[in-house]
Protein backbone atom coordinates (compact mmCIF):
# COMPACT_ATOMS: atom_id res chain seq x y z
CA UNK A 1 0.00 0.00 0.00
CA UNK A 2 3.12 2.61 0.59
CA UNK A 3 4.82 1.71 -2.46
CA UNK A 4 1.51 2.70 -3.96
CA UNK A 5 0.49 6.00 -2.54
CA UNK A 6 4.27 6.83 -3.25
CA UNK A 7 3.83 5.69 -6.73
CA UNK A 8 0.67 7.75 -6.88
CA UNK A 9 2.09 10.60 -5.45
CA UNK A 10 4.97 10.20 -7.65
CA UNK A 11 2.76 10.22 -11.11
CA UNK A 12 0.99 13.15 -9.60
CA UNK A 13 4.21 15.35 -9.43
CA UNK A 14 5.50 14.35 -12.84
CA UNK A 15 2.07 15.50 -14.13
CA UNK A 16 2.19 18.85 -12.07
CA UNK A 17 5.81 19.48 -13.58
CA UNK A 18 4.74 18.45 -17.23
CA UNK A 19 1.91 20.83 -16.58
CA UNK A 20 4.04 23.70 -15.96
CA UNK A 21 7.31 22.57 -18.54
CA UNK A 22 3.83 22.78 -21.23
CA UNK A 23 2.82 26.23 -19.98
CA UNK A 24 6.22 27.57 -19.96
CA UNK A 25 6.66 26.37 -23.53
CA UNK A 26 3.53 27.71 -25.05
CA UNK A 27 4.39 30.79 -23.13
CA UNK A 28 7.46 30.78 -24.79
CA UNK A 29 6.18 29.95 -28.44
CA UNK A 30 3.90 32.79 -28.02
CA UNK A 31 6.30 35.70 -27.18
CA UNK A 32 7.84 33.69 -29.91
CA UNK A 33 5.37 34.40 -32.59
CA UNK A 34 4.83 37.79 -31.08
CA UNK A 35 8.66 38.53 -31.94
CA UNK A 36 8.04 37.07 -35.52
CA UNK A 37 5.18 39.17 -36.34
CA UNK A 38 6.26 42.55 -35.16
CA UNK A 39 9.82 41.86 -37.05
CA UNK A 40 7.09 41.20 -40.37
CA UNK A 41 5.23 44.37 -39.85
CA UNK A 42 8.13 46.07 -39.61
CA UNK A 43 9.52 44.78 -42.68
CA UNK A 44 6.37 45.62 -44.75
CA UNK A 45 6.41 49.08 -43.02
CA UNK A 46 10.27 49.53 -44.48
CA UNK A 47 8.67 47.76 -47.93
CA UNK A 48 5.80 50.24 -48.21
CA UNK A 49 8.14 53.18 -47.52
CA UNK A 50 10.84 52.52 -50.53
CA UNK A 51 13.26 51.96 -47.90
CA UNK A 52 16.84 50.37 -48.88
CA UNK A 53 19.03 47.97 -47.27
CA UNK A 54 21.33 50.67 -46.62
CA UNK A 55 18.90 52.43 -45.35
CA UNK A 56 18.29 49.76 -42.82
CA UNK A 57 21.49 49.71 -41.97
CA UNK A 58 21.80 53.12 -40.66
CA UNK A 59 18.78 52.01 -38.21
CA UNK A 60 20.14 48.90 -37.09
CA UNK A 61 19.97 49.71 -33.63
CA UNK A 62 23.58 49.57 -32.85
CA UNK A 63 26.03 51.91 -31.46
CA UNK A 64 28.89 51.61 -34.10
CA UNK A 65 25.72 53.07 -36.86
CA UNK A 66 24.62 55.14 -34.33
CA UNK A 67 27.30 57.50 -33.45
CA UNK A 68 29.41 57.48 -37.04
CA UNK A 69 28.03 60.95 -37.97
CA UNK A 70 29.79 62.41 -34.80
CA UNK A 71 32.69 60.86 -35.96
CA UNK A 72 32.84 61.94 -39.31
CA UNK A 73 32.44 65.63 -37.45
CA UNK A 74 35.58 64.93 -35.34
CA UNK A 75 37.96 63.83 -38.15
CA UNK A 76 37.15 67.33 -39.66
CA UNK A 77 38.73 68.28 -36.96
CA UNK A 78 41.54 65.80 -36.57
CA UNK A 79 40.53 63.47 -33.86
CA UNK A 80 39.32 60.06 -34.02
CA UNK A 81 41.61 59.07 -37.21
CA UNK A 82 39.72 55.64 -38.10
CA UNK A 83 38.94 54.00 -41.18
CA UNK A 84 35.97 52.61 -42.39
CA UNK A 85 33.26 54.58 -40.02
CA UNK A 86 30.30 54.15 -42.16
CA UNK A 87 30.70 50.48 -42.75
CA UNK A 88 28.01 48.42 -42.33
CA UNK A 89 28.79 46.64 -39.34
CA UNK A 90 32.00 46.71 -36.61
CA UNK A 91 34.69 44.41 -39.12
CA UNK A 92 35.36 47.29 -41.48
CA UNK A 93 37.04 49.52 -38.59
CA UNK A 94 40.40 49.83 -39.18
CA UNK A 95 43.24 52.02 -38.06
CA UNK A 96 46.09 52.88 -39.89
CA UNK A 97 49.40 54.71 -39.25
CA UNK A 98 49.59 55.54 -43.01
CA UNK A 99 45.97 56.69 -43.49
CA UNK A 100 45.55 60.46 -44.14
CA UNK A 101 43.07 60.80 -41.33
CA UNK A 102 46.48 60.29 -38.60
CA UNK A 103 48.52 62.58 -40.20
CA UNK A 104 46.01 64.84 -40.14
CA UNK A 105 46.16 63.93 -36.42
CA UNK A 106 49.47 64.22 -35.94
CA UNK A 107 49.89 67.56 -37.76
CA UNK A 108 47.31 69.10 -35.13
CA UNK A 109 49.27 66.99 -32.16
CA UNK A 110 52.25 69.26 -33.15
CA UNK A 111 51.11 72.25 -34.12
CA UNK A 112 49.29 72.33 -30.86
CA UNK A 113 52.78 71.75 -29.22
CA UNK A 114 54.11 74.18 -30.35
CA UNK A 115 51.56 76.48 -29.53
CA UNK A 116 51.68 75.46 -26.17
CA UNK A 117 55.27 76.09 -25.94
CA UNK A 118 54.60 79.47 -27.31
CA UNK A 119 51.87 79.59 -24.24
CA UNK A 120 54.40 78.53 -22.01
CA UNK A 121 56.94 81.38 -22.83
CA UNK A 122 54.58 83.83 -22.85
CA UNK A 123 53.40 83.36 -19.47
CA UNK A 124 57.11 83.00 -18.05
CA UNK A 125 58.03 86.50 -19.15
CA UNK A 126 54.84 87.56 -17.51
CA UNK A 127 53.29 88.57 -14.06
CA UNK A 128 51.94 84.47 -12.96
CA UNK A 129 48.48 85.24 -11.96
CA UNK A 130 44.82 83.60 -13.27
CA UNK A 131 44.81 85.42 -16.88
CA UNK A 132 48.34 84.16 -17.78
CA UNK A 133 47.80 80.77 -16.77
CA UNK A 134 44.29 80.40 -18.71
CA UNK A 135 45.81 79.76 -21.66
CA UNK A 136 48.50 77.64 -20.75
CA UNK A 137 45.61 74.97 -19.02
CA UNK A 138 43.23 74.80 -22.27
CA UNK A 139 46.15 74.26 -24.60
CA UNK A 140 47.96 71.62 -22.28
CA UNK A 141 44.20 70.11 -21.83
CA UNK A 142 43.66 70.09 -25.49
CA UNK A 143 47.04 68.72 -25.91
CA UNK A 144 46.55 65.49 -23.66
CA UNK A 145 43.31 65.35 -25.08
CA UNK A 146 44.42 65.28 -28.35
CA UNK A 147 46.88 61.99 -27.02
CA UNK A 148 43.72 60.36 -25.91
CA UNK A 149 41.88 60.62 -28.54
CA UNK A 150 44.74 59.03 -30.74
CA UNK A 151 45.02 56.18 -28.58
CA UNK A 152 41.41 55.84 -28.50
CA UNK A 153 41.32 55.75 -32.66
CA UNK A 154 44.18 53.12 -32.37
CA UNK A 155 41.73 50.70 -29.70
CA UNK A 156 38.33 51.70 -31.30
CA UNK A 157 37.89 48.93 -33.87
CA UNK A 158 38.55 45.99 -31.27
CA UNK A 159 35.87 48.02 -29.16
CA UNK A 160 33.48 48.53 -31.23
CA UNK A 161 33.53 44.58 -32.33
CA UNK A 162 33.37 43.90 -28.56
CA UNK A 163 30.17 46.17 -28.38
CA UNK A 164 28.78 44.92 -31.46
CA UNK A 165 29.09 41.38 -30.25
CA UNK A 166 27.23 42.60 -26.70
CA UNK A 167 24.30 43.65 -28.82
CA UNK A 168 24.02 40.32 -30.66
CA UNK A 169 23.60 38.48 -27.36
CA UNK A 170 20.57 41.15 -25.98
CA UNK A 171 16.81 40.61 -26.75
CA UNK A 172 16.50 42.13 -30.42
CA UNK A 173 14.45 45.30 -30.59
CA UNK A 174 10.48 45.54 -29.97
CA UNK A 175 9.74 47.46 -33.03
CA UNK A 176 10.92 49.81 -35.47
CA UNK A 177 10.88 53.10 -33.72
CA UNK A 178 12.53 51.32 -30.93
CA UNK A 179 15.63 50.51 -33.28
CA UNK A 180 15.94 53.58 -34.21
CA UNK A 181 16.03 55.84 -30.53
CA UNK A 182 19.55 55.07 -29.84
CA UNK A 183 20.63 56.49 -33.13
CA UNK A 184 18.12 59.73 -32.72
CA UNK A 185 19.32 60.34 -29.13
CA UNK A 186 22.60 60.78 -30.06
CA UNK A 187 21.86 62.88 -33.25
CA UNK A 188 19.74 65.18 -31.32
CA UNK A 189 21.89 65.43 -28.40
CA UNK A 190 25.27 66.24 -30.67
CA UNK A 191 23.38 68.64 -33.08
CA UNK A 192 22.36 70.67 -29.65
CA UNK A 193 25.47 70.73 -27.95
CA UNK A 194 27.79 71.79 -31.67
CA UNK A 195 24.84 74.48 -32.27
CA UNK A 196 25.15 75.71 -28.65
CA UNK A 197 29.23 75.80 -29.15
CA UNK A 198 28.79 77.73 -32.36
CA UNK A 199 26.54 80.39 -30.71
CA UNK A 200 28.96 80.42 -27.69
CA UNK A 201 32.27 81.15 -30.61
CA UNK A 202 29.82 83.27 -32.86
CA UNK A 203 29.09 85.49 -29.71
CA UNK A 204 32.72 85.68 -28.86
CA UNK A 205 34.22 87.22 -32.12
CA UNK A 206 30.56 89.71 -31.81
CA UNK A 207 31.86 90.69 -28.73
CA UNK A 208 36.10 90.83 -29.72
CA UNK A 209 34.96 92.58 -33.18
CA UNK A 210 32.36 95.15 -32.78
CA UNK A 211 32.91 96.14 -28.79
CA UNK A 212 36.83 95.78 -28.42
CA UNK A 213 36.86 97.83 -25.19
CA UNK A 214 40.48 97.45 -25.49
CA UNK A 215 42.00 97.80 -29.36
CA UNK A 216 45.33 96.83 -30.10
CA UNK A 217 45.33 97.06 -33.77
CA UNK A 218 43.49 99.97 -35.84
CA UNK A 219 41.39 97.81 -37.48
CA UNK A 220 39.01 95.57 -35.31
CA UNK A 221 39.58 92.75 -37.13
CA UNK A 222 43.33 92.93 -37.03
CA UNK A 223 42.69 93.77 -33.34
CA UNK A 224 40.57 90.45 -33.06
CA UNK A 225 42.98 88.35 -35.13
CA UNK A 226 45.25 89.82 -32.87
CA UNK A 227 43.99 88.69 -29.53
CA UNK A 228 43.71 85.71 -30.39
CA UNK A 229 47.36 84.84 -31.54
CA UNK A 230 49.08 87.42 -28.59
CA UNK A 231 51.00 83.97 -27.43
CA UNK A 232 52.95 84.20 -31.38
CA UNK A 233 53.01 87.99 -31.56
CA UNK A 234 54.67 88.32 -28.40
CA UNK A 235 57.59 86.93 -30.05
CA UNK A 236 57.43 87.31 -34.01
CA UNK A 237 55.91 90.96 -35.12
CA UNK A 238 52.67 90.86 -36.54
CA UNK A 239 51.55 89.88 -40.40
CA UNK A 240 47.69 88.77 -41.38
CA UNK A 241 48.90 85.22 -42.47
CA UNK A 242 50.35 84.25 -38.78
CA UNK A 243 46.99 85.77 -37.54
CA UNK A 244 44.59 83.87 -39.46
CA UNK A 245 47.13 80.65 -38.69
CA UNK A 246 46.55 81.66 -35.36
CA UNK A 247 42.87 81.74 -35.51
CA UNK A 248 42.16 78.46 -37.12
CA UNK A 249 44.38 76.91 -34.17
CA UNK A 250 42.49 78.77 -31.77
CA UNK A 251 39.31 77.02 -33.66
CA UNK A 252 40.49 74.06 -33.68
CA UNK A 253 40.94 74.07 -29.91
CA UNK A 254 37.72 75.36 -28.67
CA UNK A 255 35.91 72.39 -30.98
CA UNK A 256 38.51 69.74 -29.43
CA UNK A 257 37.62 71.22 -26.02
CA UNK A 258 33.77 70.91 -26.46
CA UNK A 259 34.04 67.64 -28.39
CA UNK A 260 36.12 65.42 -25.43
CA UNK A 261 32.49 66.40 -22.99
CA UNK A 262 30.49 65.72 -26.56
CA UNK A 263 32.23 62.52 -26.78
CA UNK A 264 31.87 61.16 -23.30
CA UNK A 265 27.94 62.47 -23.19
CA UNK A 266 26.97 59.74 -26.03
CA UNK A 267 29.30 57.04 -24.83
CA UNK A 268 26.71 57.42 -21.54
CA UNK A 269 24.14 57.05 -23.91
CA UNK A 270 25.78 53.86 -25.00
CA UNK A 271 26.65 51.83 -22.06
CA UNK A 272 23.32 52.75 -20.53
CA UNK A 273 20.89 52.01 -23.55
CA UNK A 274 22.76 47.97 -23.37
CA UNK A 275 21.98 47.79 -19.70
CA UNK A 276 18.45 49.07 -20.53
CA UNK A 277 18.28 47.03 -22.59
CA UNK A 278 18.47 44.19 -20.09
CA UNK A 279 16.24 46.08 -17.84
CA UNK A 280 13.55 46.35 -19.86
CA UNK A 281 13.29 42.84 -21.35
CA UNK A 282 13.34 41.34 -17.10
CA UNK A 283 10.14 43.97 -16.20
CA UNK A 284 8.26 41.64 -18.87
CA UNK A 285 9.53 38.15 -17.14
CA UNK A 286 10.54 38.59 -13.84
CA UNK A 287 7.00 37.82 -12.10
CA UNK A 288 6.58 34.78 -14.11
CA UNK A 289 8.19 31.33 -13.24
CA UNK A 290 11.28 31.20 -15.52
CA UNK A 291 13.30 28.13 -16.25
CA UNK A 292 17.42 28.46 -14.00
CA UNK A 293 18.85 28.52 -17.85
CA UNK A 294 16.75 31.88 -18.56
CA UNK A 295 18.89 33.33 -15.34
CA UNK A 296 22.15 31.85 -16.44
CA UNK A 297 21.68 33.26 -19.85
CA UNK A 298 20.74 36.89 -18.31
CA UNK A 299 23.58 36.62 -15.95
CA UNK A 300 25.80 35.80 -19.09
CA UNK A 301 24.87 38.93 -21.09
CA UNK A 302 24.72 41.05 -17.87
CA UNK A 303 28.76 40.28 -17.51
CA UNK A 304 29.26 40.88 -21.07
CA UNK A 305 28.07 44.06 -20.24
CA UNK A 306 29.93 44.67 -17.46
CA UNK A 307 33.51 43.41 -19.05
CA UNK A 308 33.07 46.15 -21.91
CA UNK A 309 32.13 48.81 -19.75
CA UNK A 310 35.57 48.04 -18.25
CA UNK A 311 37.14 47.83 -21.20
CA UNK A 312 35.45 51.30 -22.25
CA UNK A 313 36.87 52.45 -19.07
CA UNK A 314 40.65 51.60 -19.92
CA UNK A 315 40.17 53.02 -22.92
CA UNK A 316 38.80 56.43 -22.26
CA UNK A 317 39.46 57.07 -18.83
CA UNK A 318 42.59 59.55 -19.47
CA UNK A 319 39.62 61.88 -21.42
CA UNK A 320 37.18 61.70 -18.35
CA UNK A 321 39.92 63.09 -16.02
CA UNK A 322 40.96 65.93 -18.67
CA UNK A 323 37.49 66.64 -19.43
CA UNK A 324 36.45 66.99 -15.25
CA UNK A 325 39.59 68.76 -14.68
CA UNK A 326 39.65 71.52 -17.70
CA UNK A 327 35.97 71.76 -16.41
CA UNK A 328 36.53 72.31 -13.08
CA UNK A 329 39.13 75.03 -13.59
CA UNK A 330 37.01 77.00 -16.26
CA UNK A 331 34.20 77.18 -14.03
CA UNK A 332 36.05 78.50 -10.82
CA UNK A 333 37.67 81.19 -13.43
CA UNK A 334 34.16 82.36 -14.90
CA UNK A 335 32.83 82.76 -11.39
CA UNK A 336 35.27 84.45 -10.40
CA UNK A 337 35.51 86.58 -13.39
CA UNK A 338 31.49 87.01 -12.89
CA UNK A 339 32.73 89.44 -9.90
CA UNK A 340 33.89 91.75 -12.27
CA UNK A 341 32.40 95.12 -13.75
CA UNK A 342 31.76 94.06 -17.65
CA UNK A 343 32.84 96.61 -20.44
CA UNK A 344 29.71 96.55 -21.97
CA UNK A 345 26.62 95.09 -22.56
CA UNK A 346 27.44 92.79 -25.13
CA UNK A 347 30.33 91.49 -23.06
CA UNK A 348 27.86 90.82 -20.24
CA UNK A 349 25.97 88.74 -22.95
CA UNK A 350 28.53 86.44 -23.96
CA UNK A 351 29.82 86.13 -20.56
CA UNK A 352 27.07 85.47 -18.60
CA UNK A 353 26.11 82.79 -21.91
CA UNK A 354 29.36 80.93 -21.65
CA UNK A 355 29.46 80.69 -18.05
CA UNK A 356 25.92 79.28 -18.16
CA UNK A 357 26.30 77.24 -21.12
CA UNK A 358 29.92 75.66 -19.31
CA UNK A 359 27.91 74.64 -16.03
CA UNK A 360 25.17 73.18 -18.44
CA UNK A 361 27.51 70.99 -20.56
CA UNK A 362 29.85 70.05 -16.95
CA UNK A 363 26.48 68.97 -15.60
CA UNK A 364 25.24 67.22 -18.81
CA UNK A 365 28.69 65.02 -18.54
CA UNK A 366 28.96 64.14 -15.41
CA UNK A 367 24.56 62.99 -15.31
CA UNK A 368 25.05 61.39 -18.99
CA UNK A 369 28.11 59.11 -17.55
CA UNK A 370 27.01 58.48 -14.14
CA UNK A 371 23.68 57.13 -15.23
CA UNK A 372 26.30 53.84 -16.29
CA UNK A 373 25.84 53.67 -12.71
CA UNK A 374 22.56 53.79 -12.49
CA UNK A 375 21.15 51.60 -15.18
CA UNK A 376 23.76 48.94 -13.98
CA UNK A 377 21.57 48.89 -10.28
CA UNK A 378 18.40 49.34 -11.49
CA UNK A 379 17.70 44.92 -12.68
CA UNK A 380 18.49 44.73 -8.79
CA UNK A 381 15.38 46.34 -7.94
CA UNK A 382 13.20 43.83 -10.50
CA UNK A 383 15.23 40.54 -8.99
CA UNK A 384 13.21 41.03 -5.24
CA UNK A 385 9.57 40.31 -7.85
CA UNK A 386 10.54 36.76 -8.40
CA UNK A 387 8.32 34.47 -7.50
CA UNK A 388 9.48 32.38 -4.27
CA UNK A 389 9.08 29.15 -6.29
CA UNK A 390 11.04 30.48 -9.39
CA UNK A 391 13.97 31.73 -7.22
CA UNK A 392 16.61 29.59 -8.61
CA UNK A 393 20.85 29.42 -7.42
CA UNK A 394 21.20 31.24 -10.47
CA UNK A 395 19.10 34.12 -9.38
CA UNK A 396 21.12 34.18 -6.32
CA UNK A 397 24.26 34.52 -7.76
CA UNK A 398 22.61 37.44 -10.15
CA UNK A 399 21.66 39.43 -7.43
CA UNK A 400 25.22 39.03 -5.32
CA UNK A 401 26.92 40.23 -8.92
CA UNK A 402 24.52 43.30 -9.63
CA UNK A 403 25.18 44.48 -5.61
CA UNK A 404 29.01 43.90 -5.30
CA UNK A 405 29.90 45.30 -9.01
CA UNK A 406 30.62 48.96 -8.81
CA UNK A 407 29.96 49.80 -12.95
CA UNK A 408 30.92 52.88 -14.18
CA UNK A 409 33.37 54.90 -15.97
CA UNK A 410 36.49 56.59 -13.73
CA UNK A 411 38.38 59.70 -14.10
CA UNK A 412 41.86 57.56 -14.27
CA UNK A 413 40.84 55.09 -11.33
CA UNK A 414 41.14 58.07 -9.32
CA UNK A 415 37.08 58.54 -9.10
CA UNK A 416 34.07 56.88 -10.14
CA UNK A 417 31.19 58.94 -11.81
CA UNK A 418 27.88 58.70 -10.23
CA UNK A 419 25.53 61.07 -9.11
CA UNK A 420 26.93 61.80 -5.72
CA UNK A 421 30.20 63.32 -7.58
CA UNK A 422 28.19 66.45 -8.24
CA UNK A 423 27.89 67.40 -4.66
CA UNK A 424 31.21 66.68 -4.31
CA UNK A 425 32.82 68.69 -7.19
CA UNK A 426 29.74 71.84 -5.90
CA UNK A 427 31.57 71.71 -2.80
CA UNK A 428 34.74 71.55 -4.44
CA UNK A 429 33.93 74.42 -6.62
CA UNK A 430 32.75 76.80 -3.62
CA UNK A 431 35.68 76.47 -1.83
CA UNK A 432 38.18 77.03 -4.46
CA UNK A 433 35.85 80.24 -4.93
CA UNK A 434 36.07 81.19 -1.38
CA UNK A 435 40.23 81.19 -1.69
CA UNK A 436 40.56 82.85 -5.00
CA UNK A 437 38.64 85.65 -3.82
CA UNK A 438 40.64 86.74 -1.30
CA UNK A 439 43.31 87.32 -4.08
CA UNK A 440 41.50 88.85 -6.75
CA UNK A 441 41.71 91.97 -8.19
CA UNK A 442 38.73 93.04 -10.28
CA UNK A 443 40.83 95.30 -12.81
CA UNK A 444 42.85 92.39 -13.12
CA UNK A 445 40.71 90.82 -15.92
CA UNK A 446 39.88 93.79 -18.49
CA UNK A 447 43.20 95.76 -18.04
CA UNK A 448 45.40 96.83 -21.10
CA UNK A 449 48.72 96.86 -19.24
CA UNK A 450 49.81 93.77 -21.50
CA UNK A 451 48.73 95.08 -24.87
CA UNK A 452 50.97 96.67 -27.20
CA UNK A 453 50.43 100.55 -28.60
CA UNK A 454 48.41 100.46 -31.67
CA UNK A 455 49.98 100.83 -35.45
Amino acid sequence: MLRMCRNQQLRRRRQVLLKQHLKQLKQHGQRWLQQVQQRTACCRVATKRGDTRRHLQLHNGSFHRAIAPVLVIAQCFSLMPVCGIYSPTARGLAFSWRSWRTWYALLYICSTAVDSVFSLNRAAHSLLDVRNVEPIVFHAGNLLGSLCFLQLAHRWPSLMRQWSQVEQQLPRHQSWSHRQLLARRIQHVALALFSLSLMEHLLSIISAVYYDFCPSRKDPIESYLYSDGLQLFYVFPYSNWLAWLAKIQNVWLTFGWSYMDIFLMLLGIGLSDLLARITQHLEHVVQQPMPEEFWTHTRTRYRSIVELIYEVDNAVSGLVLISFGSNLYFICLQLLKSINTMPSTVHAVYFYFSLSFLIGRSTAVLLFVSSVNDRAREPLRLLRLVPHAAYHDEVSRLATELSADNVSLTGLKFFNITRKLFLTVAGSIVTYELVLIQFHEDEKSWDCLTQLPLN
